[in-house]
Order: structure tokens, then C-alpha cells, then sequence
């Protein structure tokens, strides 16, 4: 009798699901799962717009545009690509520590640093891990309907009122850059009070801000001429400072869906190296710097008196307070009060007088070319 066709001759290679074949059909499925995941955004009306480069990609009204187009650059990555965290929930500054001990990782620590700010006698803080993975965060502080902005590379925070026009505004991470400062858009969701009609979502067209301009720059709010309410009295300082100072503050809480990006995401070497991701302009020349004994990423304070905006360097601070760690200048008439806690290089400065004060922590550079093009800055050295 003839052998059958379908038995495998001796040592020929056979593909069985035990054999091996398991592997091709799970190389399949997963190829399946990576298309349908391709084309579930589109089928759901959600795709990411922006493709990291072009400007057109990112489908902005860029013809009220009030700043030169060559310095909108594209960061990589489209619009929204950190999602905004948007009505977040609190917790008690008080309650950290048993939060920690039941919630893994930690969320904020002593040394951790934060952005911190009191509205209407009550204090609140935002961990900066928390805002290395949103960048803008839509919150409400005792009433107070406000936007938490943090450009990572500029290491520059600012807290805006996010109501223009009557309207409540919800802003988010736009995907592109200002000569490496946060630019954010507001999106289509507006809530207006009762005498003012809401915008619908398919009528609405972002416009864009710039962070460290505190203006829009692009899109019908620019043509407007609008710019953005920056609150006063904001500090980046450390968790252990801000709540010896403020042991009633309340603290933004994590999305448990970004702690694993929480982790993933830190600015440590980029903070201590000498370049930068993205072109700046002007930049300041090695020469200027040595004369002045900064570097391009050294941690600034900018604050504003009667007769403009002023900068002082955190590190020349420091070393001024000696080990006291406070440090108390005037200037203008006004008497100053820095203080200077252990850990990274940051400052509380603050009015003696209890006068609010418009306080802007950034890099050196960030101070030059985006901030210093609009409004004159006197540097010092108190």
C-alpha cells in the first residue's frame, strides 16, 4: 500500500499548534489587535491631530497669528498629547501621609516640589510629578475657576483665572512650542453663565497661548487681543515647606490612569544638562553668562513692583542666606522676603508689606527669549 500523502516524511518540518504554530496564530491576533486599535480612533471621531512637525497638520487659525510663524515650532507629538487633567479631585495636605501609606508609589514626599498658591485665604498645591504629565490642569480653587499651566522645559509655572469673556474655559497642551515655552489651546468645551450663550463644540475654534506671554496669539481670541489673568502669589517650593506654611492646603490628586507615566516621566538630566531640546531666540552668549555667573537652565524668580518686572537668581540667593536659608533685600522701597528651603533650588519670595506679588519661577534662558521679548526685565543681584 502506498504511503498517504498527508503523512509527513521523516524529519520534515511540521506545523502543529503545539509544535509551533501557537506562535504564528498569536503573531496574527496581535497584528489584528494593532490594526483595529489603528482604526478605532477615526471609527470613534477621536485621531490624533498635529503630526509633530508641520503647523498646517495641527488645523490652528493661524491667521491672526501675532508672533512670527517660524517660532511655532512642533514639539513631536500632536495636540493633546498629555491629556489635561480636568476637574480633578482634592485631598488634605494633612491626610498625605496616610494616603502614602495606602496608595503605591507615593505620590508626594518631603523634598518633592510643588506649585502652591492661596485664593481667597485657602491654600492649594499642585505636585510638579503631577504636572511633568499634564502640563495643564483645569481646576477650582475655593471657587475660583483656574488653569495650573507647567512648561517643563522652561521650568516655568503660572496659574491663570480661566474665565475670559464671561465664559469658563477648559485649556489643554496644544503640541506645539514657542521657543521651548508651553503654547496651550483652549477646547471646544465652554462654560458660560446664564447671560452669555454657550459655544457649541462644532462651532468652536481654538485659539493659542502662549504661557510665559500670558496672551492668546492665535485664533480668534488673539485677533481679539486677549490676554490671560495671571494669579498672584504663586511659589514653587517644596512639599515639607508649603505645608509647614499652609497646614490647611489642599493638594490636586493623581489620575490612577497616569501613574505609571508619573514614573516614566522626569526632567532630571534635561535640568542638569547644558542644552537645550528646542532652539530659543535671542539666546544669551557664554560671555554674558560667565560675566554674570549663570547658566542657560539657571533657576530664575521674576516678580513684579510699581516700576516693572524684575529677576534674581535662586542659586545667588541661596548662597546669600548662607545657612539660615532666609533672605531679605529691598528693592524699590519694598522689602523683600526670600525663603529658601533645603532640596532643589527654589524660593518662596513674597512682599513684607503682605501685598500680593506676581512671582514667576523659570530657566534663565526661558527669561531672555520668550519673557524679556515682550516686557523689559532688570536683572539683580540684591
Amino acid at each position: 500500500m502506498s504511503q498517504s500523502t498527508d503523512t509527513p516524511k521523516p524529519g520534515a518540518p511540521t506545523l502543529t499548534f503545539r509544535g509551533g504554530g501557537w506562535v504564528i496564530a498569536l503573531a496574527g491576533l496581535l497584528v489584528m489587535l494593532v490594526m483595529i486599535w489603528s482604526l478605532l480612533g477615526p471609527m470613534l471621531g477621536r485621531h490624533p491631530i498635529g503630526d509633530g512637525r508641520t503647523l498646517e497638520s495641527y488645523n490652528y487659525d493661524l491667521s491672526t497669528l501675532l508672533i512670527p510663524k517660524e517660532s511655532l515650532v512642533g514639539s513631536g507629538n500632536p495636540r493633546g498629547f498629555l491629556p489635561s487633567l480636568d476637574d480633578p479631585m482634592h485631598i488634605r495636605g494633612a491626610e498625605m501621609v496616610v494616603y502614602n501609606e495606602q496608595n503605591r508609589p507615593k505620590f508626594v514626599v518631603t523634598t518633592d516640589r510643588v506649585l502652591g498658591i492661596v485664593i481667597n485665604g485657602q491654600a492649594h498645591a499642585w505636585p510638579l510629578s503631577l504636572m511633568n504629565v499634564h502640563e495643564v490642569v483645569n481646576d477650582t480653587v475655593a471657587g475660583v475657576p483656574v488653569t495650573a499651566t507647567y512648561s517643563p522645559l522652561c521650568d516655568s509655572a503660572i496659574v491663570f483665572d480661566r474665565r475670559i469673556g464671561g465664559c469658563e474655559r477648559q485649556f489643554e497642551v496644544s503640541g506645539l512650542l514657542v521657543d521651548s515655552n508651553l503654547v496651550f489651546c483652549d477646547k471646544s468645551a465652554v462654560l458660560c453663565d446664564k447671560s452669555t450663550e454657550s459655544v457649541e463644540a462644532k462651532d468652536h475654534v481654538p485659539s493659542l497661548f502662549l504661557q510665559l506671554e500670558q496672551r492668546a496669539v492665535a485664533g480668534p481670541l488673539a485677533k481679539a487681543g486677549q490676554t490671560l489673568n495671571a494669579l498672584p502669589g504663586v511659589s514653587m517650593t517644596t512639599w515639607a515647606d508649603w505645608l509647614a506654611l499652609h497646614p490647611d492646603t489642599m493638594v490636586t490628586l493623581r489620575d490612577p490612569a497616569m501613574i505609571r507615566r508619573m514614573k516614566e516621566i522626569t526632567y532630571s538630566r534635561y535640568f542638569l544638562g547644558a542644552k537645550l531640546e528646542y532652539t530659543a531666540d535671542p539666546m544669551p552668549t557664554e560671555a554674558s553668562m560667565a560675566a554674570l555667573g549663570l547658566r542657560l537652565k539657571s533657576p530664575m524668580i521674576l516678580f513684579k513692583l510699581d516700576s516693572g518686572w524684575k529677576a534674581v537668581a535662586i542659586e545667588r540667593l541661596i548662597a546669600k542666606s548662607a545657612s539660615e536659608r532666609v533672605y531679605r533685600f529691598t528693592q524699590d522701597g519694598v522689602e523683600l522676603i526670600a525663603s529658601l528651603p533645603a532640596g532643589p533650588a527654589v524660593a518662596r519670595l513674597v512682599r513684607a508689606d503682605g501685598v500680593a506679588l506676581a512671582t514667576i519661577p523659570c530657566h534663565y534662558f526661558a527669561l531672555i527669549a520668550v519673557f524679556g521679548a515682550r516686557e523689559p526685565v532688570e536683572l539683580l543681584d540684591p
